[in-house]
């Protein structure tokens, strides 16, 4: 798992680079290397569509009653975010993050594009999301040692 600071960049190009994508829409293409790119979207749809994510959200819905720190560590040890982190770079993995947790907050409460990335991109969300991957780094650590 990558170390806190470098998850936080991530959260933070994924925020600007969605944002870009959306002042682009306006019919320009998106430049973007098509292999990986596409195989993370492929990968988002693919669990969309086969229902993947609604146990995952309901997970994350429980858990963000006690914070956003066990919400975002939820969605940090799902299979299928583990499986893209791996296969692809770490750009377009970040891509599929705001994905899933635009998904996520459609689903949760209805909020549209622009709303979910102005929450990723607070202070308290980058904060709590640091603090989340710290912890589940830890306790993978721990299942390492003594598991």
């Amino acid at each position: 798992m990558a170390t806190p600071t470098k998850q936080q960049k991530r959260a933070k190009r994924a925020a600007s680079k969605a944002k870009q994508n959306r002042m682009v829409r306006s019919g320009q293409a998106v430049k973007a290397s098509a292999g990986d790119s596409a195989s993370v979207e492929q990968v988002y749809n693919k669990a969309m569509e086969s229902g993947s994510y609604d146990a995952l959200f309901k997970k994350m819905k429980e858990a963000q009653e006690g914070g956003l720190v066990p919400m975002i560590s939820v969605f940090l040890v799902d299979p299928l975010l583990g499986l893209v982190l791996k296969g692809h770079k770490e750009e377009h993995a970040t891509d599929y993050i705001v994905l899933v947790f635009n998904a996520y907050r459609k689903w949760l409460d209805g909020a549209d594009e622009e709303a979910t990335m102005a929450w990723l991109e607070s202070d308290e969300f980058q904060a709590a999301y640091v603090a989340a991957s710290e912890l589940v780094a830890k306790q993978q650590q721990q299942q390492k040692q003594f598991g």
